[in-house]
């Protein structure tokens, strides 16, 4: 887990800027309207305090990316204890699931942080995206008694209908509608459930494990499929706005009062260009980005509008001359726009949980099993145990069982 967040480049270099002096965070206030003369003596809110746990975490990236160290290795029992203290022991030396346990440890940064529900942190900047809930159940309504402005005379045929009525009621006294309530909310994680498969032997008696594709699997978000719910009901989910990375949790393990079973089946997925743009909300009449022709025609302060429309202000906030302005914004158009738009994202860090073979179908299987992690460093794949470290094809990453999938949009952010 350390491993592939430390490979996260907006979270690794936020805490190599930090130091271990550093102890406190300034918290922002967002800028609201003043409603009377009295809120302009409001003071700011003081400093907050780090947590313990972000102090750990950052002082082991900042070990894991020094290049002045002496010893190879970097010992993360500082933050092993932090975990486990937090968690009340549910996390930390005992071997948890992953995707339990980065979900709630990047939820334990952004709290450590200064972080709330209303106050973003970097850890929402980078991970957290929009989607949108639609909860599809069944609601049991009583039939009334009686129906108003019925004709109760003798011989009517109003009283025929009535008699009809009270026969449906016996049958049926309780009718249902279907109800459907929608809820927009934020993620920093899409768990993901992989269908079972079932296991086959070879001709030399071992299993042969099967394939699922990462898009038969994704079938949950594409805002048309209803999945079941734990109450009874349905849930539609469609995604509203991807984060700049994006965490992909396969949900192999579950678990009963008694034993937990693991879901062997490999998903395959792409390294590169992994296109999600058809599980994307569209927005309606989005103008298409501006041309080579009539960048050359903008004045500065309408090519510095360009660069803040897609959030990337920063590009030209320190260039003076209207050339060298021209010729980022021609750049970033040309060659980051069009991925940004696309919705692409690139594979940054896998975390992989291997089967012990020898124990398959005995015991426990996330015990018995290991973790991996693949990450890429400069142009070269590497795969992680602990200690040992040994270089890796990226052909064979998407074909090992992946538990959590770290993604990097193409060119940057947007949203």
């Amino acid at each position: 887990m350390v491993q592939a967040l430390a490979h996260v480049k907006p979270l690794r270099n936020f805490f190599l800027r930090q130091s271990h002096r550093n102890l406190y965070v300034e918290i922002s206030k967002r800028k609201k309207r003043k409603k009377n003369l009295h809120d302009k003596d409001k003071k700011n809110k003081a400093p907050q305090r780090l947590s313990n746990l972000v102090l750990a975490f950052g002082e082991l990236i900042r070990k894991i990316w020094s290049n002045r160290r002496l010893k190879h290795s970097v010992d993360p029992q500082r933050l092993v204890q932090e975990i486990s203290v937090a968690s009340q022991k549910r996390f930390g030396a005992r071997r948890a699931e992953m995707g339990e346990q980065l979900a709630w440890f990047l939820h334990q940064l952004h709290v450590g942080l200064g972080g709330t529900s209303k106050r973003s942190s970097i850890v929402h900047e980078i991970f957290q995206g929009d989607i949108s809930v639609t909860t599809r159940s069944r609601k049991v309504i009583e039939s009334d008694k009686k129906q108003e402005d019925t004709d109760d005379r003798l011989g009517s045929d109003d009283e025929e209908d009535e008699d009809v009525d009270e026969r449906n009621k016996t049958e049926n006294p309780h009718a249902t509608i279907i109800e459907e309530k929608t809820v927009d909310t934020r993620y920093l994680q899409l768990t993901l459930e992989i269908p079972e498969k079932p296991l086959f032997k070879d001709d030399d008696g071992g299993l042969v494990i099967p394939q699922e594709p990462l898009v038969n699997v994704l079938r949950k978000f594409d805002g048309v499929t209803f999945s079941d719910a734990l109450n009874g009901s349905t849930r539609r989910y469609k995604l509203k706005r991807l984060p700049p990375y994006l965490i992909l949790h396969l949900q192999r393990f579950t678990s009963n009062r008694y034993t937990r079973e693991k879901n062997p089946t490999i998903v395959a997925f792409p390294v590169k260009n992994f296109d999600l743009s058809s599980y994307v909300e569209k927005k309606r009449e989005q103008p298409p980005p501006p041309t080579k022709a009539e960048i050359e025609q903008m004045s500065v302060s309408e090519l510095k509008k360009t660069l803040q429309k897609y959030n990337h202000d920063d590009l030209g906030r320190n260039v003076v001359e209207k050339d060298e302005l021209i010729t980022i914004v021609t750049d970033f158009c040309v060659k980051s726009l069009p991925d940004l738009l696309a919705h692409k994202y690139n594979l940054v860090a896998n975390i992989t949980h291997a089967s012990n073979d020898n124990n398959r179908g005995e015991g426990d299987p996330l015990e018995d099993g290991s973790y991996k992690c693949h990450v890429q460093h400069q142009s070269q794949w590497y795969e992680m145990q602990d200690l040992h470290v040994q270089e890796t094809m990226p052909q064979l990453i998407g074909l090992s069982e992946s538990y959590v999938l770290i993604f990097e949009r193409k060119g940057g952010k947007l949203s």
